[in-house]
């Protein structure tokens, strides 16, 4: 039974990767002409959005969104921060901030990808988090695309931690980011996507319900960059504890 159970799983993870051979080219490919002015990039946000959306759907995925009342302002920036568990936490920031055309700051190894890897590069900045030089270059690219009206996403973890770590430790970058652009800050908190798609096992998952929290805002008004550090750790605990409430609330079904 637990051999048709992971063939299953197998089946239904390797649908991922076919189903983008599909969706990379009409959503990913229709974006191109829009990818070269900043004034046109709203539209290719919309197409990235499709994309984003019809993989949670065809994999049987749905989110439900619990949110701290507030109505964000379409036309303010913010800098957008969730723990990092898969792939899918992609799909959900772009399906959630749906108003807000931003750009996520990820992996330079992604450019690499045929196709997809050219859009990615275009409308996203690449880090290669083992090169000093790189991550300098990073900041500058960060404030150019803020400049440019964009809002910026980034997991503050810095990559996908190991299963055994139930929340990564924050790095600088995204408060430093936010505190000097005076960019408030949408914390989110992404629960399930861990077990249902993770990163480092093809055996397991199943589709189903992901539930999310997006917090109130932070102001970075009043702060200096003497402050990253602790806007950082207030940030961490915030994500942290929401996850420990997303736990208990699983455990009490």
């Amino acid at each position: 039974m637990k051999i048709i159970q992971i063939l299953l799983i197998l089946l239904w993870r390797s649908w991922f990767f076919i189903i983008n051979i599909f969706l990379i080219p009409l959503w990913a490919g229709a974006s191109i002409p829009f990818l070269f002015k900043e004034k046109y990039y709203p539209i290719a946000y919309w197409f990235h959005q499709m994309w984003a959306r019809s993989n949670l759907f065809l994999m049987g995925f749905w989110y439900v969104l619990e949110k701290d009342e507030e109505v964000l302002d379409k036309n303010k920036q913010y800098v957008i921060i969730s723990n990092h568990t898969s792939i899918m936490d992609i799909m959900l920031i772009y399906s959630l901030m749906r108003k807000h055309p931003l750009v996520f700051v990820g992996k330079a190894e992604l450019a690499k990808l045929p196709f997809f890897g050219f859009v990615y590069k275009k409308s996203n900045i690449l880090i290669d988090r083992n090169s000093l030089s790189s991550c300098i270059k990073v900041f500058k690219k960060i404030q150019e695309k803020v400049d440019s009206g964009k809002s910026v996403c980034i997991f503050p973890e810095g990559g996908v931690p190991k299963p055994s770590i139930f929340l990564g430790r924050f790095k600088s970058g995204a408060f430093f980011i936010a505190i000097k652009k005076k960019i408030s800050i949408i914390p989110f908190t992404i629960a399930d996507i861990k077990t249902k798609f993770p990163s480092f096992s093809f055996t397991k998952g199943s589709p189903g319900k992901i539930r999310v929290k997006q917090h109130f805002s932070i102001s970075t008004k009043n702060l200096s960059l003497k402050d990253r550090n602790l806007l950082r750790e207030k940030c961490f605990n915030l994500i942290k504890n929401q996850l420990k409430k997303f736990e208990r609330e699983k455990m009490n079904k």
